[in-house]
């Protein structure tokens, strides 16, 4: 795997963690949108599987890529750990 794809990896990781804090910005209208991939009983499972696939993009980032991916691991993790912590409640 060559650099410029961890690079691509790491950022297309980062645009899914921008995408899920400002889907917080509009909450009806990021609903509507992911319910019309699972429904409205399965929204987590798309929630925190693109949460869970940031936090994989990063990592294969950093440990190819570039060492300041590890700060794009630091936020993916914190944003799966945020979103698990506020669908269980």
């Amino acid at each position: 795997m060559g650099r410029q794809f961890s690079h691509l990896l790491g950022t297309i990781g980062m645009l899914v963690v921008m995408l899920l804090w400002l889907s917080l910005l509009n909450p009806p209208k990021a609903d509507r949108f992911v319910n019309g991939f699972a429904g409205a009983r399965h929204e987590y499972k798309i929630v925190l599987g693109a949460a869970l696939l940031a936090a994989l993009f990063s990592l294969v980032a950093a440990i190819r890529g570039s060492k300041w991916w590890y700060i794009g691991v630091a936020l993916s993790s914190g944003t799966l750990a945020f979103f698990t912590h506020s669908l269980s409640i």
